[in-house]
């Protein structure tokens, strides 16, 4: 098939070819953008943007420092540093490395309305300079994707055992999603419906039931499953005992975290989980460093015959997840090639197309996704 950005401008007049001419176009202008667009995606991912909560303005090189620290954590997922010294001198000088920061209130969540309002301190960094300070100081960073955690967790009651889902406990849930954010994991918490509780309740956590555990885990299709265990040994201490489902199995790698409150177990847990999975997974990469936090999938699709076509493609694959980012890397003929930067797995891309019906499933001679668009 010829490569239409090669193809001589002919004389006749089609509307396929004056669709293919113009995404050939649009396809020089993206190669050309490409590294303006790298930079741009990691910026509206918000890897290189940090909140931090502050009493005043007073201290802004204090609140400098801990945002920048939080971004460094977010993009390698690491809190211990292979260089210190690089690391000591960047947050002696944070404002070497700071893009943007603004001062900005907020209304406290899960607070009476009447309470004041917060203050937080928000930051940008510049993707260049962080990204030359990261190869600098000879960092461990995970190259292709973030693995994808699904957590199951119980709470065990004086009369039963209660799981953590998505949508109760707002609190326990809220501490496991704010310590995984700061580290860039993505996790998921049951939605704990009537399918989930057709197939699990929160003793079958509590007795690590694997086959129950890894039956219910099916539907998520995440990259780790973790499984939690808490207790209150006391009115005011709290301990919990975590490990993560491998194969048909409970891991050797079996962890206690304890603390005198409930949510504050919850952190340590999942921070001891995050560390487990960097030093398995963890190594240098090649890449970009903003690309290596997201799944790089790659795809065509075929059937794009006009410009509505393209639009209805480009809308559907941005709106599969709110942080997806897509670039077009080839156009001949009908045909379009993409790469998405999405922070979700691949096996988790598959399972959001298989489940719509926009694109089907086609034959791939090279190893990428291959699809056509639906009517």
């Amino acid at each position: 098939m010829t490569d239409l950005i090669n193809q001589p401008v002919r004389q006749s007049y089609s509307p396929s070819f004056a669709f293919a001419s113009l995404v050939g176009l649009f396809f020089v202008g993206i190669t050309f953008m490409s590294i303006a667009d790298t930079a741009h995606s990691a910026q509206a991912n918000g890897l290189y943007e940090a909140r931090v909560a502050v009493s005043d303005k007073s201290d802004q090189e204090k609140a400098l420092q801990a945002a920048l620290r939080q971004v460094i954590e977010k993009i390698t997922g690491q809190r211990e540093w292979s260089d210190q010294t690089a690391m000591d001198e960047a947050l002696e000088h944070p404002d070497r490395y700071v893009q943007q920061f603004l001062y900005r209130t907020e209304a406290p969540s899960g607070s009476p309305e009447s309470s004041p309002p917060d203050l937080i301190f928000w930051a940008r960094f510049d993707v260049g300079a962080i990204d030359e300070l990261l190869r600098s100081a000879n960092f461990s960073v995970r190259g292709g994707t973030k693995p994808s955690v699904l957590i199951w967790l119980v709470l065990k009651g004086e009369t039963e055992d209660i799981l953590l889902g998505a949508n109760n406990h707002g609190e326990l849930s809220g501490a496991l999603y704010d310590e995984a954010a700061k580290r860039g994991i993505p996790i998921m918490l049951p939605l704990l419906d009537l399918d989930d509780l057709s197939r699990i309740d929160g003793s079958d956590v509590w007795d690590g039931s694997r086959e129950r555990i890894l039956a219910a885990s099916e539907r998520y299709a995440a990259d780790a499953v973790l499984v939690g265990q808490v207790s209150g040994t006391s009115t005011t201490r709290w301990e919990a005992y975590w490990s993560f489902l491998e194969g048909a199995s409970i891991s050797d790698n079996r962890w206690r975290t304890s603390a005198n409150e409930p949510d504050e177990v919850l952190r340590r847990g999942i921070n001891e989980a995050i560390d487990f999975l960097v030093d398995r997974t963890g190594g240098a990469g090649g890449e970009n460093i903003a690309d290596m936090a997201f799944s790089q999938v790659r795809l065509t699709v075929s059937g794009i015959d006009t410009i509505a076509d393209y639009a209805r493609t480009l809308r559907y694959l941005e709106g599969l997840d709110s942080e997806t980012k897509v670039y077009v890397t080839q156009a001949t003929q009908n045909r379009l090639s993409f790469r998405l930067s999405m922070s979700g797995s691949e096996t988790e891309f598959a399972r959001m197309v298989d489940a719509g019906k926009t694109l089907t499933g086609t034959m791939s001679t090279d190893g990428e996704f291959a699809f056509r668009l639906l009517p």
